[in-house]
């Protein structure tokens, strides 16, 4: 089976976990939401999917900062 674009794991290979938010500076996942991905149903994945905009925004938005370089991970 073929996993949809859509529900491909939102990972960008910058697994760093921020302390401050619990979430993957990276990709805005929690620490169990990773560990589970490959488990989850579509529909989980798509529940979890619809959270990371939210998060991303809210770290903005409180003067979340990137602390790390997108370079590093090349």
């Amino acid at each position: 089976m073929t996993i949809s674009a859509q529900r491909q794991s939102p990972c960008i290979q910058v697994c760093q976990m921020n302390q401050q938010t619990g979430f993957c500076a990276g990709c805005f996942r929690s620490q169990e939401e990773i560990a589970r991905w490959l488990r989850y149903t579509n529909e989980e994945r798509d529940a979890v999917l619809g959270k990371l905009g939210q998060r991303r925004a809210d770290f903005y938005a409180d003067g979340g900062e990137f602390n790390f370089s997108p370079f590093d991970y090349e």
